[in-house]
């Protein structure tokens, strides 16, 4: 009966040495490479996570740029049709002959005084002698500053002698955008 355990172990040796020469090869053959395989994978797909956070980082700045684009073409778009070009000037007078006779006050002189220019910028202003009701020449200069136009209206200088119509002498102004030289 001595001789049966030691049978089993010596079968159990064998059974495992047969397992490790057919596992060993087989580890070696295929594990191995197919781990180094396993390994590059993982590494090109991190490069490839990269570079899709990348590509999504570059969509979205891109899409906020367009975004920022956008609103600033029509804040362009709102200052152009506010300010006048040169050619628009002669349009401009007929604008403020306009906007005074629609509040009921005479226009009865318009002069252009001379224009100054800082920076990117020339102001161009004009005198208004107007006539009218107190009240009427009021409205008037409110009109004008909330017209269509950016226009600023600087000096106002009443008759003091107390006949209706008040005559009033406003200097008004406006504004063109100079392009840069270079």
């Amino acid at each position: 009966m001595a001789s049966e355990p030691g049978l089993m172990r010596e079968g159990i040796t064998r059974g495992i040495l047969v397992c490790f020469f057919i596992l060993a090869p087989t580890i070696f053959l295929f594990y191995q490479p197919r781990s180094k395989e396993l390994q590059e994978d993982r590494r090109r797909l991190a490069t490839l996570e990269s570079e899709l956070q990348n590509a999504r980082q570059v969509a979205t700045t891109r899409d906020d740029l367009r975004t920022v684009t956008d609103k600033l073409q029509r804040t362009l778009a709102f200052y152009e049709e506010r300010l006048p070009s040169e050619s628009d000037i002669p349009g401009l007078l007929e604008e403020l002959q306009e906007i005074v006779t629609m509040a009921n006050v005479r226009l009865d002189d318009i002069e252009m005084i001379k224009r100054r220019t800082i920076s990117n910028y020339e102001s161009i202003p004009f005198n208004l002698a107007v006539s009218g009701g107190y009240h009427a020449i009021g409205l008037a200069v409110n009109n004008i500053e909330k017209g269509r136009r950016f226009m600023g209206v600087n000096n106002i200088k009443i008759g003091s002698d107390g006949s209706s119509p008040h005559q009033a002498l406003v200097e008004v102004s406006t504004f063109r955008f100079i392009a840069a030289k270079g």
